[in-house]
């Protein structure tokens, strides 16, 4: 059981905490990469970098288009999409395996 990321999960808050943040890093921001502005966010929440990039991929958004050309839908989509992956991920981490 990976009990640091389980606490960083639950110290990040909900999926509207990850929204806050990703709008916060667009408005100081604009000009940076959507890939820059995200791993901003990563750092600052310490969300797990795989569901960033995961989300970005499932979201087909371009990591490389300006940071501010991102509608406020598609933040909230980014912040929710991220945020139900980390938790994927988390409760994988913590899940005992089924190998016997």
């Amino acid at each position: 059981m990976d009990n640091e990321g389980y606490r960083r999960f639950l110290a990040a808050g909900d999926a509207e905490r990850l929204v806050e943040a990703l709008t916060e890093q667009q408005f100081l921001n604009p000009h940076q990469s959507v890939d820059e502005g995200i791993a901003a966010v990563v750092i600052q929440l310490g969300v797990c970098p795989g569901a960033a990039r995961y989300a970005i991929e499932t979201l087909r958004i371009d990591p490389l288009v300006s940071f501010g050309r991102l509608r406020r839908t598609e933040l909230m989509q980014l912040g929710r999409t991220m945020h139900r992956l980390w938790r994927q991920s988390v409760v994988e981490e913590s899940t005992p395996s089924q190998r016997g």
